[in-house]
């Protein structure tokens, strides 16, 4: 079942909308995604030993620390844990990422340290996701940013499970279309680390298959991606052919052929959970708010599966039609 019976479809308020359930996504991963992700980096740290044990998230941007424990920890990865720390932008620049290039060589990935026009080009992405208030995406779900060209070995986009870690491509010569990438990376990113947290949780006996998995996670990167261009699109002045304006159309038309199915897709792969609240309060084809005012994870500070009672008296409570403001 899906988080409301009734949903408004009016999207004419949801850029007054922006900033608070921006903060809502914020706190709701601190308080609750966040300690199941470090906890994971702490389990996985241990079990492998070796140079993977000397990661402290105590003494690591969290982000940081769980994406190099995964890369070390990683079958297909060949990293020197010394030359990532080394990698890592300034901290002027916001919280500190490791920007690599990766290459196959002998069966496996080999990440070294980027070089300074590939840094810079990160950097410059993340001050444009910085100014359309979508940095924190980066911030808090990635800790490393895998460069590659196609042939290099690199994962796809959206067919890793390894959170943390983001696979853009190559910057090009447009540093916007490479921000975009990087927040799609960074949706993706939350997207596992929202499901894992779930699972940690017990919302389901095991975890769901692969192509769920990546369809929830390419909705949300989209629905991020749309926000991008909104956002970048409201400051400058209407101009339908300019490529801002066109990327915004061609990202919400793609969004919009999902609204039928949204619904009852989500609510069979996830139910009313936490990964069904973060796509409702981003997805931009309906009224971005209502599933904010209307959540049932109000004062639960600790999350947990929803009761079966509890889920029957928040359906009830907000069936009737005259509901749906």
């Amino acid at each position: 079942m899906f988080l409301l019976p009734v949903i408004d479809d009016d999207e004419t308020q949801n850029r007054f909308w922006n900033a608070s359930l921006d903060g809502r996504a914020i706190h709701s991963f601190l308080l609750w995604v966040e300690p199941h992700s470090n906890a994971w980096a702490r389990r996985a740290a241990e079990g492998a030993g070796g140079a993977a044990s000397a990661v402290t998230l105590d003494e690591t941007p969290h982000a940081l620390g769980r994406a190099l424990v995964g890369l070390a920890v990683s079958p297909t990865v060949t990293i020197d844990l010394a030359e990532a720390s080394a990698a890592t932008g300034s901290p002027a620049d916001g919280p500190r990422i490791a920007v690599m290039t990766g290459t196959a060589e002998d069966g496996a990935l080999r990440l070294r340290p980027a070089g300074p026009r590939d840094r810079e080009a990160t950097a410059a992405a993340r001050r444009i996701l910085d100014g359309a208030g979508l940095g924190y995406v980066l911030d808090l779900g990635i800790g490393a940013v895998v460069l590659g060209d196609d042939g290099d070995g690199l994962p796809s986009a959206g067919t890793t499970e390894l959170c943390d870690v983001a696979w853009p491509g190559r910057p090009g010569g447009d540093p916007v279309s490479f921000a975009e990438a990087l927040l799609r990376e960074g949706a993706r990113s939350w997207t596992r680390q929202w499901l894992r947290t779930e699972e940690a949780v017990g919302t389901r006996r095991e975890p769901l298959p692969a192509a769920d998995r990546t369809w929830l996670a390419d909705v949300l990167a989209d629905s991020f991606a749309f926000q991008l261009y909104d956002r970048l699109a409201a400051r400058e002045p209407r101009d339908p052919a300019s490529e801002v304006a066109r990327r915004r159309q061609e990202v919400y038309d793609a969004l919009r052929l999902l609204r039928a199915e949204l619904p009852d897709r989500v609510g069979r792969t996830v139910g009313m959970g936490i990964v069904a609240e973060l796509i409702g309060t981003t997805y931009p084809c309906w009224n971005r708010r209502q599933f904010a005012v209307k959540s049932p994870f109000d004062y639960i500070r600790k999350i947990r599966p929803l009761t079966d009672a509890e889920k029957a008296e928040h359906l009830s409570r907000w069936a009737a039609p005259t509901a749906v403001r």
